[in-house]
């Protein structure tokens, strides 16, 4: 888990794309660079409200998808870095839960997302959160784009 010696944590937003895997390797730099922690926050949004009996049983198979996705991403990049991250899974809206994550996290240096060069949505999503969280936060926001090196990310720290 997080190592009390540390003087802060960084989160990096984690979801399913390789923009994420970069944010992640560039967060697992900094956080051993800087000797913070490293926290993983997974939201997934709840899509199928709707569906009385079926919600539950697909909002369970996305998590277990998430899980492994998140377990695979642990051992390949935070392994490999020398980080034990600490790792949250909320469900619901991003924006609420990104804010509840930092209102428990006290010693956040810094708020890490991925950026895809490709996704349409991704391009629309994005500001949207960054511009509603960033009112009510008060850490840094690092945008970290997917067709960065994991050389150059080393170098930028």
């Amino acid at each position: 888990m997080t190592n009390p010696e540390k003087n802060g944590t960084i989160i990096v937003c984690i979801d399913t794309t390789n923009a994420s895997e970069v944010a992640l390797r560039y967060t697992c730099y900094k956080a051993k660079a800087a000797g913070l922690n490293l926290q993983i926050l997974a939201v997934m949004e709840a899509s199928h409200k709707n569906l009385l009996f079926g919600a539950r049983a697909i909002g369970n198979e996305k998590r277990q998808q998430l899980e492994k996705h998140l377990d695979s991403l642990i051992k390949n990049i935070c392994q490999t870095a020398e980080i034990t991250p600490k790792v949250s899974i909320r469900e619901g809206d991003i924006f609420i839960e990104i804010t509840r994550e930092l209102k428990f996290t006290p010693d956040c240096r810094m708020l890490v997302f991925g950026k895809s060069h490709n996704s349409l949505s991704d391009n629309t999503v994005l500001p949207k959160i960054v511009g509603k969280i960033g009112g009510k936060i008060n850490v840094p926001i690092m945008i970290i784009p997917e067709n960065l090196s994991s050389e150059f990310l080393q170098q930028l720290i």
